[in-house]
């Protein structure tokens, strides 16, 4: 009888055990079904997104004012993790049907634009991605709490040039009219000319693109966003650190032309190099000190919010996330459209075509034109790692010279994409003109290059499948389109150039547009 008798408090520490080890297999369980897919699925994500990925690495090693671009990858994980105790309160909630179409959009557009070499909409379709895949694998409950991270990754992309680009003149006139304004205040005489030449007494200073401060704008938001996120919990405090930091940013620049002029008049004379390398970093140095300043201050001005206890929802924190049937379609739906588009990428990437003639055999004679066997040394802008290049200069009976230039490129990678950083500089001043032939009128544009106190004259067009652009928007789409179409991306460059002239009247154009005129025909022989 005794033997049949059992204690309460051993039932109930029993019943607890058995219930773990049943939580416990089962969280295991869970797991391991989360784990193959996740893994799945990054794989597909990585082999789609590898030649985004190259070129955003290519970015930030390679251009100045980019370098942050390792670290923000990084931020935007820590920035996600903090917001993990929040996200396993949340219920998973699949939203298939919006989640598919904007991952279907999303891919679409990543697939576009790596096709087309385009690496601006191509990293800012690679965060509509994951933006897609979250919502359609975990809810819009989850993008909402991941959507500071999600957007932070916009600052290792280029898409803030476009909104930088044109601070950069202004910004150039602001900080030449206030490091004049500070160095007259000093008592050193100054003369402003041409809006954006400091002229002192023993020197000449120019305030050219780089030192605008309109590029360390980025940088001051990529530190003082998350710097404010994570120290500060008033919104007007963090609206104020950030704003506050940029005008200290945009000050701080002016100090530095100012300085630079103070010690010129004093008699200084090493400003580039190492000393000129010092001052930008003197800006970055102001600017970020501010930063950190700026945050301990106002965070000892605001209330703190009260800490949430670790001790809270314990049950609730150690839910078992577990996929349903909502879920495992939700799964299988963005593996399926992530392996479509990578299948889809590298078979367009796969194909490739040939010059139809070798360049090197283009005629020596062009209507009343003369190969000129003294090469052009003027270095223009354009494709230098182009796969097919050739320059050769052409003499008129009365003496005039033109220099032509074709850069061919199989595909549209990074570097060598015909409408790119490379050749961003030919649309700077370009205005749009055509060449008259013999089939009607195709378009061109001229521009001019400047080089030191030369200006040269140049005419170029895109030549896509046959086909001359002129506007670089219409060149990339042509691009897709013939990926799509043709399954290759090829397309060359062509330049044609004169000696520089102080005369840019319109018959001086219309001369050099003649020859443009007259090779434009012979570019079909020879490019596909």
């Amino acid at each position: 009888m005794e033997n049949s008798l059992v204690n309460p408090s051993q039932t109930v520490e029993t019943a607890n055990h058995s219930r773990f080890s049943a939580g416990a297999t089962v969280a295991s369980l869970s797991h391991a079904s989360i784990l193959l897919p996740a893994v799945g699925l990054g794989i597909l994500l990585v082999l789609l997104c590898a030649p985004i990925f190259g070129d955003l690495w290519n970015l930030w090693w390679n251009r100045y004012g980019f370098s942050h671009g390792f670290l923000v990858p990084l931020i935007s994980l820590y920035l996600a993790w903090l917001q993990w105790p929040a996200l396993r309160q949340i219920p998973v909630e699949p939203a298939i049907g919006p989640g598919l179409l904007w991952l279907v959009a999303a891919t679409a557009l990543l697939l576009a634009s790596e096709v087309a070499g385009i690496i601006t909409t191509g990293s800012l379709a690679f965060i509509l991605v994951l933006a897609g895949l979250v919502l359609l694998l975990c809810g819009y409950a989850y993008l909402k709490a991941l959507a500071f991270p999600l957007g932070y990754l916009i600052f290792m992309t280029p898409v803030l040039d476009g909104l930088t680009e044109p601070l950069v003149w202004p910004f150039q006139l602001l900080t030449a009219t206030m490091s004049a304004a500070i160095l007259q205040a000093l008592g050193i005489p100054v003369l402003l000319e041409n809006s954006i030449r400091i002229i002192l007494p023993t020197v000449t200073l120019e305030v050219v693109r780089e030192c605008s401060g309109a590029g360390l704008l980025v940088a001051v938001l990529a530190i003082g966003l998350p710097l404010a996120s994570l120290t500060l919990q008033a919104w007007w405090s963090r609206i104020t650190l950030v704003l506050s930091s940029v005008l200290i940013a945009i000050v701080a620049n002016w100090v530095r032309v100012a300085v630079m002029g103070v010690y010129a008049q004093a008699g200084g004379k090493d400003l580039h190099g190492p000393y000129h390398i010092l001052q930008g970093l003197f800006v970055d140095w102001v600017a970020f000190g501010f930063l950190f300043l700026g945050a301990w201050l106002l965070g000892r001005m605001e209330h703190a919010a009260p800490t949430p206890s670790l001790h809270e929802e314990n049950e609730s924190s150690s839910q078992i996330i577990s996929l349903g049937p909502a879920s495992n379609r939700a799964w299988w739906l963005a593996c399926c459209t992530l392996a479509a588009a990578t299948v889809a990428l590298y078979a367009l990437e796969g194909g490739t075509a040939e010059l139809k003639k070798d360049l090197t055999t283009f005629p020596t004679v062009i209507g009343d034109w003369v190969i000129d066997h003294q090469q052009n040394s003027e270095s223009l802008v354009g494709l230098p790692d182009a796969d097919e290049s050739f320059v050769r200069s052409y003499r008129a009976s009365d003496g005039r010279r033109v220099a032509l230039s074709v850069a061919y490129t199989r595909t549209q990678r990074q570097g060598k994409e015909l409408v790119g950083m490379g050749t961003a500089p030919l649309h700077e001043k370009a205005n749009a003109t055509v060449l008259r032939v013999e089939e009607g009128s195709v378009p061109a544009n001229r521009t001019i290059i400047d080089r030191g106190h030369r200006s040269i004259p140049v005419t170029f067009w895109y030549h896509i499948n046959g086909t001359s652009y002129a506007d670089r928007n219409l060149a990339k789409l042509a691009t897709v389109k013939q990926a799509f179409v043709r399954g290759r991306t090829d397309g060359a460059l062509v330049m044609v150039s004169t000696e520089p002239r102080k005369d840019q009247s319109e018959d001086s154009w219309q001369t050099q547009e003649a020859f443009a005129a007259a090779v434009f025909p012979l570019m079909q022989e020879y490019l596909p």
